[in-house]
């Protein structure tokens, strides 16, 4: 049978961190994959969690040297922690049982043939649980006297592979083929025992140190029928592949017993971290499984509780040269698509294509109803791009029954909308199982948006390699948020030759950082030309500065009138058959919504205040905070229209993304204007009032974000509004304001 091919080339040098894990198996067939058969993977750690380069040896051979350490060709998914070895030296006949076991969960697979029988070797790494189990069968007394190592050889190491325990289902498993090893591989993993002793094989000679001092001493008596356990841990920093021997003395009823055990141990592991600019480092094991014994870390690394950091783990097939990940011929295809579903989608493809959205939504309905999940997909898009959420939701679920793959990853954009991150990340991965690289873009932004960068940083890395256009966009602005402009740069550079307008935005800005004002406004023309509306705006913000503001307008209205409906879906609008990339954000963080202010401030400025009206409450509406205390201002001393002006000034104050300093300047104005509008000839002020509970909302907002600042004004328009409360006789009003008032302390009224 064949082995499992290397992966040649699949950890490449990277600026990300990737914990990937693949799988190739041996094939019994074109498909048939055998049960036992290994998950082949690369793991390349995050820098920020590798630890130092693995040791070379105490004791070096001259003649010998470790080999490179390749970074492991291959990641076996370890159903089979627990090992036992046998023993040398001891009779059938001993009136005791004595049983040797180790328990790992990373070892180095040495290639077939340098094993007994032609066999592999399974190399357990530093730190493992070595149990030493001694039951004494009839009634007398068996004594374990002293326990000694010794390490016998110092060989090169040759890996084929490394064996890994898996605590979890990996994130992804793109192969249904692989569920039954990875899950007998979870079922079989329990934590590693804390050592009695310590096996220090790198000493001269090698010592079996008690751990603590709660450790028993030897020697150990067990009593007729009883059982000793004791659990050891062996310990090398040696890259080599240590072959040690155990010795044991017995003594039963005057005799003295010698056993002895064959063992190896290594400390290199088999993964490694790739850094920026090249180079690679071994990952020791207490990274990867901190419960693996470490005398410099007795209690387990700073930080940590014995648990696992969390990677992103993937199990797939791979290209059988290694290079790539396959698209899983084993997942299910969609249902296909009744005749006359068909007929309505096709139809409803046509009515989108020439406009006539209504039309459209019929016919998908009628595709969906007919059982065309392909129909119930497009319907749920449509609706989704309108601003319909909920009516989405529903088609994609519909979508989602029939197998179509990209329903699920649009479910997660539609929870990731609505803010429930938690159901956003069950449907993308969900759509992730099934192949949907656009899914693994969402993730990433989910992972960004929990602080979670290494996490999101490896998937738009594994995104952008396997074609999604948004990811390596996502990735070059985490990485120039943490300060890796070159990395970030070079991708930016990458993508817009390849013609992404939103690269070519990001490469204007690193110029006009620079100072280089041609090469921004080369790049943000670029982007603008090519329909984006950042670049649009940035664009028309050069142009007029530099006192050119015919042109400035004409690229603001031209991306201004692609402005539509404020809550819509603002990112890539794939094929109908593919789902939306993540690029989540509201038309008021859009190009579309600056470039209709900026029109807006233009025409204003040219005397066409009608003009300016019109855009600014179109910017307004799609949830810019400056258009809306602008459009407000315009109600109320353009139209003399107070209900329009409270109405923006609501839109304002509950707006949690409207910034400190422009919600300070709408609660003043709202104090103001309840000061203007109070006639104390009247019982009551109904529009002085409303005004001032309006400012009581954005005050109390204020005070909450910073008490010191914004207690006076707080206490001040409190007190107003409990006057005006009063005097409108509703005096439980008045006395809930009073006792705010009071809580804020003794200021003076």
């Amino acid at each position: 049978m064949a082995s499992a091919p290397a992966l040649r080339g699949a950890a490449p040098t990277t600026l990300v961190p990737l914990v990937l894990g693949g799988a190739v198996l041996l094939a019994g067939g074109t498909h048939a994959w055998p049960a036992w058969a290994a998950v082949v993977a690369v793991s390349a750690v995050s820098g920020a969690v590798a630890l130092r380069r693995t040791a070379p040896p105490t004791r070096p051979s001259p003649a010998v040297r470790p080999a490179p350490d390749r970074g492991g060709a291959a990641v076996y998914a370890m159903q089979r922690p627990v090992r036992a070895v046998p023993a040398n030296g001891l009779p059938d006949d001993v009136p005791y049982t004595v049983n040797v076991t180790t328990r790992t969960h990373l070892a180095v697979m040495g290639p077939p043939g340098s094993g007994p029988g032609g066999e592999g070797v399974h190399i357990p790494l530093t730190g493992h649980n070595l149990v030493f189990a001694l039951t004494a069968d009839g009634p007398s007394d068996v004594t374990l006297v002293r326990l000694e190592a010794r390490a016998t050889q110092h060989a090169s190491l040759v890996a084929d592979g490394i064996s890994m325990a898996h605590r979890r289902m990996p994130d992804m498993v793109y192969s249904p083929d692989l569920l039954e090893s990875i899950q007998r591989s979870v079922e079989a993993f329990a934590p590693l025992e804390r050592p009695d002793f310590e096996v220090l094989l790198d000493d001269g000679p090698a010592a079996v140190a008690p751990v603590d001092d709660d450790t028993p001493s030897l020697p150990l008596t067990v009593s007729g029928g009883a059982s000793l356990r004791l659990v050891l841990a062996p310990v090398t920093e040696s890259g080599y592949w240590v072959h040690w021997r155990l010795a044991a003395e017995i003594m039963c009823d005057g005799v003295t017993y010698t056993p002895s055990w064959d063992l190896t141990v290594t400390a290199t592991s088999g993964t490694a971290a790739h850094h920026p600019g090249g180079g690679r480092t071994s990952t020791p094991v207490h990274e990867l499984f901190p419960d693996h014994w470490n005398p410099a870390a007795p209690d387990g690394p700073a930080g940590q509780d014995g648990e696992t950091r969390r990677f992103f783990e993937i199990a797939a097939h791979v290209s059988s040269d290694g290079a790539t990940i396959m698209s899983g011929p084993s997942r299910p295809a969609p249902e296909p698509e009744p005749r006359e579903g068909l007929r309505h989608r096709e139809a409803g493809d046509r009515h989108l294509a020439a406009g006539r959205t209504r039309e459209a939504a019929d016919a998908y309905r009628a595709a969906a109803e007919a059982g065309s999940g392909h129909g119930a997909f497009a319907l749920g898009k449509l609706l989704h791009e309108q601003g319909d959420l909920a009516g989405a939701e529903r088609w994609y679920e519909v979508a989602a029954e029939h197998r179509f793959p990209a329903a699920f990853n649009n479910l997660g954009v539609a929870a990731l909308q609505r803010g429930d991150t938690d159901r956003a990340e069950r449907w993308y991965r969900r759509a992730m199982d099934e192949g949907d690289w656009t899914a693994v873009d969402g993730l990433g932004a989910i992972m960004a948006g929990r602080g979670d960068d290494a996490q999101a940083e490896t998937l738009w890395k594994l995104a952008a390699d396997n074609g999604q256009p948004n990811a390596a966009q996502n990735l070059a602005v985490l990485l120039n948020r943490q300060g890796r402009t070159a990395e970030a740069e070079a991708l930016w550079v990458r993508a817009a030759e390849a013609g992404s307008a939103g690269a070519a935005v990001h490469l204007g800005f690193l110029r006009h950082e620079a100072g280089d004002l041609k090469e921004a406004e080369r790049w943000w023309r670029e982007s603008a030309e090519r329909g984006n509306s950042q670049g649009a705006y940035y664009f028309g913000v050069l142009l007029a500065r530099a006192g050119r503001t015919d042109e400035a307008e004409h690229w603001w209205r031209r991306a201004a009138g692609r402005l539509g409906d404020p809550e819509h879906f603002t990112g890539s609008h794939m094929p109908t058959e593919s789902g939306f990339g993540y690029a989540l954000i509201r038309a008021a963080d859009s190009g579309e919504a600056l470039c209709a202010y900026q029109l807006a401030c233009l025409l204003d400025e040219k005397g066409d205040r009608a003009g300016a009206e019109l855009w600014w409450t179109a910017a307004a509406r799609a949830g810019h905070s400056e258009a809306v205390l602008r459009i407000a201002q315009v109600a109320m001393n353009d139209h003399d229209d107070l209900d329009g002006c409270l109405r923006w000034l609501r839109i304002a104050v509950e707006d949690e993304r409207t910034p400190v300093e422009r919600l300070a300047t709408a609660a003043d104005a709202l104090h103001r204007l309840a000061g203007g509008l109070y006639d104390g000839t009247r019982p009551d002020n109904p529009d002085a009032l409303a005004a001032c509970a309006l400012a009581v909302e954005a005050y109390e907002r204020l005070h909450g974000q910073d008490a010191t600042a914004y207690e006076r004004p707080y206490a001040q328009v409190l007190d107003s509004y409990a006057r005006l409360s009063r005097e409108a006789g509703d005096v439980v009003a008045a006395d809930a304001a009073d006792r705010r008032r009071g809580a804020l302390g003794q200021l003076p009224r």
